[in-house]
């Protein structure tokens, strides 16, 4: 039997890429990529996968391969990795991005078939042998004809608010008359006027306007637009995820995240570094500690606003009209 070739060396070696190449996030499990399961063993473990892993496991699956090896060992590596150890994996947010981005269903629900068939169609052996590089193939996967239909194109108030705020970002990026010290204390004032605070959109305004990430560049509006919507579904992963890992220190279920794109990855791995001030981190420390002070002053006391699916409309029409 083949079982015999699942070594240590082998379950080494994929544990080691994926350490290597940081593709498994937790704020306690793994809050830069490197993951640690002391005082959360015994739990429920789910993956949350991202869209372009998710794109790229459905193509393997449609195709039998990939044109990339790299792409070919990160997609084994998850996959053997999570079977090997009973974590179970969710292709959810990354499937509401693909129907709400193309306001159709059909489809996500096609991806959705092709998913959930996928942990009885292959082996973990199969996933190993992709991981360590000895085979760059599996078979393609074979639908029936009867696919069932899903609804995965539905309203989601965290993209809403995350593209609202991508939208005034890039505003403000445009905007000469302001440095980026004076951008980053404009976009708090805004964000506490108008929308629920996020710590992963402060920490990406931070990284934008300190010029650690890259930044939008064109000047035609429709793909302005486009990026602004790509930008509001990642933090969309990072936000809607923090709403289940948030209390899971007593929870039976603990939720991971899986991504490969590396401002996301920035984005995170920034926000949970511990007895560090993001925005002296980004901004050095004098600019940095009066963007912190103003920040202290300008949610002292402050009265959350009424978030409703008419208001974030309203916000995103108005924002889109600006640009």
């Amino acid at each position: 039997m083949r079982l015999i070739e699942i070594s240590d060396r082998h379950i080494k070696d994929v544990t080691m890429f994926l350490i290597q190449n940081k593709l498994i996030f937790h704020p306690k499990i793994s809050p830069e990529g490197t993951p640690d399961f002391t005082n959360y063993y015994g739990r429920d473990y789910i993956l949350i996968l991202d869209r372009n892993i998710l794109t790229k496991l459905i193509e393997l699956c449609i195709q039998g391969t990939l044109n990339d090896n790299y792409l070919l060992k990160v997609v084994g590596s998850i996959m053997f990795w999570a079977e090997f150890n009973g974590v179970r994996i969710t292709a959810g947010i990354a499937l509401n991005e693909y129907a709400y981005n193309l306001k159709d269903n059909l489809k996500a629900s096609k991806e959705n078939n092709i998913f959930l068939e996928i942990f009885d169609f292959y082996s973990p052996l199969q996933w190993l042998d992709l991981a360590l590089g000895v085979k760059n193939t599996i078979p393609p996967i074979t639908l029936s004809k009867d696919l069932n239909s899903y609804t995965f194109n539905v309203e989601n108030d965290h993209y809403k608010m995350h593209y609202a705020e991508m939208l005034h970002i890039t505003l403000l990026l445009a905007d000469q008359q302001l440095n980026n010290t004076e951008k980053m204390i404009e976009f708090i004032k805004w964000n506490n006027d108008n929308l629920l605070f996020c710590q992963y959109t402060l920490i990406y305004a931070c990284l934008l306007f300190s010029r650690k990430i890259k930044q939008i560049n064109t000047k035609q509006t429709d793909e302005i637009f486009k990026k602004c919507r790509n930008q509001a579904w990642d933090l969309t992963y990072l936000s809607f995820w923090s709403t289940l890992y948030w209390e899971d220190s007593g929870s039976n279920e603990v939720f991971l995240f899986g991504t490969m794109d590396k401002d996301l990855k920035r984005i995170f791995i920034t926000t949970h570094e511990v007895n560090k001030n993001p925005f002296v981190e980004c901004f050095g420390e004098d600019k940095g500690i009066k963007i912190h002070k103003e920040f202290q002053k300008i949610i002292s006391n402050r009265v959350k606003p009424h978030i409703s699916e008419d208001y974030l409309n309203r916000l995103i029409e108005s924002e889109e009209k600006n640009l």
